[in-house]
């Protein structure tokens, strides 16, 4: 017994995919107000699950080296989604480790993809399920699992609502992680910072890298009166002092010295960075330090400034009248170095953040924008009307600008789509001119290199008169493929400020790529369409020049077979045997040509007469005709087997001489077996129904397989089965006709299973 997939709602699909795309929406504003990964998991399934009538949901999170439940949704009893390992096996651990979306979408299909995954989980797969990977940055977090009661078939747009989910909630996972680890970090070295009150207080709040620095230098100033101290941060491969004490101004020349930057191996600096570690130099010396101007100090000690693993900056201090470090003035230093080296850690965290819920905003409004795209993309095919589409919706995401389409003509970059007003009528006046191949880098190196060119800061002497472009900011140039060559550059440019985010270059690349592809297929399908109707035109004259030629045959054949006929009897009864076997030849020849003649009418007819579709009964259809050739031949023994067979949608006339081919071909190959055993049954596969008729018959070397559906063309002589080798042909003509395909399989003298598949909605 077979059950028919779950069908979603009576809407287009642009309405289902409006709706999901409101839905991500939604889902990202409750994402980005979430602190904790329950509240992440629990807005993330309820809202899976509403959207497309699932009834369990389930996501498992990756925990060392296992993958545990953290948390589920679920209206049905035990479940086969459960903790394991990830050196395991799984659709899960599948999906993760591969990184794809995986759907199953009949009932069995699952456990046939993982056939121990009930006995081995002790739980009852669902019908139909859905497996999404949770991965951000090449990192793996986990998965998520929706899972249905009936069969259901995950359109396009479900699966791009279940890919923007995965990625939103990944997203959200890893902001939260991070956010936790921060908190970690944060609260493991507070108490670290207690006895440094004044500078905890006076560096609260302070964003800005030097103006912590300087609450350092006034902080050990006040700890070690009477110290040099200072920030020095690394600039063109020297280490520059940019924040430091009043008395340096004091001493111009090594103020100077510093200011202009020391070598990565003055040995002092050399030595933190190689240790990570703060260095503590009792009895200063000068030489010996490769550090001139230095000689008023008697000890110095430095501590590397590491933010995410990396050393950013050193701090400096030097004491005048200590040539020693005591226990004490080494913990002091090394505290308020770790103060400070947190405090700037804390700041790049912040900024990181910050960045990071921008590229999130962005990366949402790209999906948006994305999805809006992809359906305008798939439904147009005129080029002109793709460009200006990406353009738009290019432009919407960024600050003010303008974007052109260029492309190569006569030696010349020319405009060939243009958004936006550029800023001055001279340089629209420029870009309408041409600009020439070869001396505009911007454009050129793109077509070059086929890599995206982004410039930050566009420099006005580059492609143009420097006074035409200097009201221009941020440029960046994208090469468009199609079918492996370039065939234009996509050039976005804008007034204002603006360099180009991790998120701005993945926005671009991708609309870049996309637009390729939506004009590769745009042309694919220019000339698909023009193939299709040379084809449809080279068949109707084919098909009537069949019909007449068969009508022009059948007349001369008639002809040949009664004046034959007529000939025979005027001479005597016996004849010489050789005579008698010419007749015979004739007789045979003429026959044979006016059964090819019967199927060339055949196959003309069923070419060129439209399908009448309706409700078709195939019980009732296999039935009739297994009876009539029963009546046939009342000599033959012959043991039908007939399974449960569907209704599906098509032509019954035409389907009737599908089935008729396919029983008088069992029944012909089977003539010289005692009893004739022919089995009829059918299978659901999803979306589709095939139907199968197996005999016990001569069967056919596989090997041939392909000629047998062809016209004309026989894998037994005709001596010993007869027949046009027409009605196989025709047979596969009507299936394709009703968007099914023939099938066949068989060995010599084993049998043979002949079949075919019809889709479940009306051709």
């Amino acid at each position: 017994m077979t059950n028919n997939p779950t069908s979603n709602p009576p809407q287009s699909a642009a309405a289902q995919a409006a709706q999901l795309l409101a839905r991500l929406q939604r889902v990202t504003q409750d994402l980005a107000a979430v602190r904790q990964a329950s509240g992440v998991f629990d807005i993330t399934l309820r809202d899976a699950l509403d959207a497309l009538g699932a009834i369990d949901g389930t996501v498992l999170i990756v925990q060392g080296q296992h993958l545990n439940v953290a948390a589920r949704l679920s209206q049905t009893g035990s479940s086969v989604w459960q903790n394991g390992e990830l050196e395991g096996s799984g659709p899960a651990i599948d999906a993760l480790r591969s990184d794809t979306l995986l759907f199953f979408e009949s009932a069995g299909a699952l456990v046939a993809a993982h056939p121990d995954l009930e006995t081995r989980t002790g739980g009852v797969a669902a019908v139909a399920s859905a497996v999404l990977p949770l991965v951000t940055d090449g990192h793996r977090l986990g998965v998520i699992v929706l899972d249905f009661r009936e069969p259901h078939t995950f359109t396009s747009e479900e699966q791009h609502f279940l890919r923007t989910l995965a990625c939103q909630c990944s997203l959200a996972l890893n902001r939260v992680r991070l956010s936790g680890e921060l908190e970690r970090q944060v609260h493991d070295r507070t108490a670290e910072l207690e006895a440094f009150v004044g500078f905890t207080e006076a560096a609260d709040g302070e964003t800005d890298v030097l103006a912590l620095a300087g609450r350092a230098v006034d902080i050990l100033s006040a700890l070690f009166p009477g110290c040099t101290n200072g920030y020095y941060a690394l600039e063109d491969g020297l280490w520059k002092i940019k924040v430091y004490t009043r008395d340096l101004e004091a001493q111009p020349e090594l103020l100077a010295t510093i200011k202009a930057g020391m070598p990565l191996d003055t040995p002092v600096f050399a030595r933190s960075i190689q240790t990570g570690q703060p260095v503590f130099v009792d009895g200063w010396d000068p030489v010996e330090q490769q550090f001139v101007y230095t000689e008023v100090y008697q000890s110095v000690a430095t501590y590397p400034l590491m933010v995410d693993g990396t050393i950013r900056a050193v701090f400096a201090l030097g004491l005048r009248d200590t040539p020693h470090w005591s226990a004490h003035q080494r913990a002091v230093f090394h505290s308020v170095g770790r103060s400070l080296a947190l405090a700037l850690e804390r700041t790049e965290t912040a900024r990181q953040l910050a960045a990071q819920n921008a590229e999130l905003l962005a990366r949402t409004q790209a999906l948006e924008g994305f999805a809006a795209l992809t359906r305008d993309l798939g439904l147009s095919m005129d080029a002109e009307v793709l460009i200006e589409r990406v353009m738009t919706l290019v432009l919407s995401l960024l600050p003010p600008g303008y974007a052109v389409f260029w492309h190569v003509s006569g030696g010349q970059w020319h405009i060939r789509s243009q958004l936006g007003e550029v800023g001055s009528p001279a340089l629209q006046a420029a870009v309408d001119a041409g600009l020439p191949v070869g001396q505009t880098p911007s454009l050129d190196l793109p077509r070059q290199t086929r890599e995206a060119l982004f410039q930050d800061q566009y420099d006005p002497t580059r492609d143009f008169a420097p006074e035409l472009v200097a009201h221009l900011s941020t440029v960046a140039t994208l090469p468009v493929v199609v079918g492996g060559e370039v065939i234009g550059i996509f050039n976005v440019a804008l007034f204002g400020p603006r360099p180009w985010s991790a998120a701005d270059r993945a926005v671009l690349k991708t609309t870049a790529r996309s637009l390729g592809l939506a004009l590769e297929r745009a042309e694919q399908a220019r000339q698909l369409t023009a193939q299709r109707d040379l084809l449809q035109a080279s068949n109707e004259e084919l098909e009537a020049f069949t019909y007449s030629v068969s009508h022009d045959l059948r007349t001369p054949v008639r002809h040949i077979i009664s004046f034959g006929d007529l000939l025979r009897r005027a001479l005597p009864d016996v004849l010489d045997p050789k005579a008698e076997r010419y007749f015979g030849i004739v007789t045979q020849a003429a026959t044979a040509l006016n059964t090819l003649i019967d199927g060339m009418l055949d196959v003309s007819r069923s070419s060129r007469q439209a399908l009448k579709v309706e409700r078709v009964a195939l019980d009732r259809l296999f039935s009739a005709v297994c009876h009539e050739a029963d009546v046939a031949q009342p000599e033959r023994q012959i043991v039908w087997e007939i399974g449960a067979l569907p209704e599906v949608q098509g032509d019954a006339a035409l389907l009737r001489r599908v089935v008729t081919a396919l029983i008088d071909n069992a029944v012909k190959y089977t003539r010289d077996r005692d009893p004739a055993v022919i089995t009829v049954w059918a299978e659901d596969q999803g979306q589709t129904w095939a139907v199968q008729v197996r005999d016990n018959g001569v069967g056919f070397n596989p090997q041939y397989a392909d000629k047998l559906f062809t016209m004309f063309q026989r894998l037994h002589p005709q001596e010993g089965f007869g027949g046009a080798a027409v009605s196989l042909a025709n047979a596969r003509r009507i299936v394709t006709r009703h968007g099914g395909t023939m099938t066949a399989e068989g060995q010599t003298g084993e049998g043979a299973t002949f079949g075919f598949t019809l889709p479940k909605t009306a051709p």
